[in-house]
């Protein structure tokens, strides 16, 4: 099939979408569709700040263009679960990003399946299902039970690694290149800071892109291993290009700073009864027996830090595990901590059958490289 071909074939299969029932009453998602379909055969690099600029004419993407995506999703899922089920080819938009592509649906065929293939299918999955549940009854390490929920749940899990927001402009060599400020943690930090100080909106502008460090690094190809030893799949993203209406569809496992105020940040607050992070302070309160506590957590005196992970219910029952310091060697060494049975061995005793919990830990190390980890404190709920 030549490029010409196909090209018309792409060009009718967004037509017919737009013109389905499912998208009868949804101007904004057939436009936004046409939009981001015409920009991708264009090749432009689909961002943000792009779409929000372009298409909405708003300077700052605030969630503008997240939550109309995602309802373009929505409808492009709707439409090939009815209407579409018979086509040829799919529209689709992969989470992340914002290009459109195309696939053959692979419904197509099943109505070929044979008797024959049936049967065979049915062997296997009785064999599966025997194998199945004598591994249930095997005798479980607490790595596999501490782990279960994200490894076995039918929802797909992500790891959410910490990126960091930068702008681009005059560097202290003279030179321009990538600046990393405290104080601009996000675009929409960037928009109000330009909008405060206009004389310096023509010396900056905000990167085209983020960067990690050694947790997210590290900690991205060890739960990689985890979750490849285990039969699963983890899917590795930054907060910079996650909405908060994924939250809702998948588990969660965050890796990452509290100081780039994350929103998993407000996650932990709002479902948390007894600990609130708020400036660098971990504050625990109202709990029955224990005294109120501070503890600073961007304190790393000599090679040491605080590192907190917590479990907590997440909308629409989901899992979320936060894995949170604003140094390396507090999440690095929090993360070989969960994935150790023998550590584990004596945690999950101490949560009493409780599914949630907030630890505190005091990690040391050197050279951002991990060498002792001490649990303050775990309280489950």
């Amino acid at each position: 099939m030549s490029k010409k071909d196909l090209s018309e074939i792409q060009k009718s299969v967004i037509t017919k979408l737009c013109k389905s029932n499912t998208f009868s009453n949804a101007p904004t998602s057939i436009a936004l569709l046409q939009y981001l379909y015409a920009e991708t055969k264009k090749g432009t690099f689909l961002k943000e700040t792009v779409i929000a600029l372009d298409f909405f004419g708003k300077e700052a993407p605030e969630t503008t263009v997240r939550v109309n995506v995602y309802n373009l999703r929505k409808k492009i899922a709707q439409y090939y679960e009815t209407e579409g089920t018979k086509d040829t080819w799919i529209v689709q938009i992969q989470k992340g990003q914002y290009k459109i592509s195309f696939s053959e649906n692979k419904n197509q065929s099943t109505s070929k399946t044979t008797i024959k293939n049936i049967q065979k299918w049915f062997l296997v999955s009785a064999i599966l299902f025997f194998l199945a549940l004598g591994w249930f009854w095997l005798p479980r390490n607490d790595t596999t039970l501490f782990w279960k929920d994200f490894i076995n749940d039918k929802r797909p899990t992500l790891l959410v690694v910490g990126d960091v927001f930068g702008i681009i402009g005059k560097t202290a060599t003279g030179n321009v290149g990538f600046i990393r400020d405290y104080q601009l943690n996000t675009i929409e930090d960037y928009y109000k800071f330009v909008q405060t100080n206009p004389d310096l909106k023509n010396k900056f502008i905000p990167a085209p892109y983020s960067y990690t460090n050694q947790m997210g690094v590290e900690g991205s190809s060890l739960f990689s291993t985890f979750f490849t030893k285990n039969n699963s799949q983890i899917e590795i993203r930054f907060t910079s290009t996650m909405s908060i209406e994924e939250l809702k569809e998948n588990n969660c496992i965050y890796i990452g700073p509290t100081k780039t105020k994350p929103f998993f940040v407000d996650l932990f607050n709002n479902v948390n009864p007894y600990f609130k992070i708020k400036d660098s302070l971990l504050y625990r309160t109202n709990h029955p027996s224990k005294k109120d506590t501070i503890y600073k957590l961007e304190y790393r005196v000599h090679n040491r830090e605080l590192a907190i992970v917590s479990r907590i219910p997440g909308p629409n029952g989901t899992n979320q595990l936060l894995f949170f310091s604003n140094h390396d060697i507090g999440v690095k060494s929090c993360i070989k901590y969960f994935l150790s049975n023998s550590k584990l061995k004596d945690l999950t005793a101490s949560l009493k059958g409780k599914s949630f919990f907030t630890a505190v830990f005091e990690a040391k190390g050197t050279q951002r490289s991990d060498t002792n980890l001490e649990l303050l404190e775990i309280i489950p709920f």
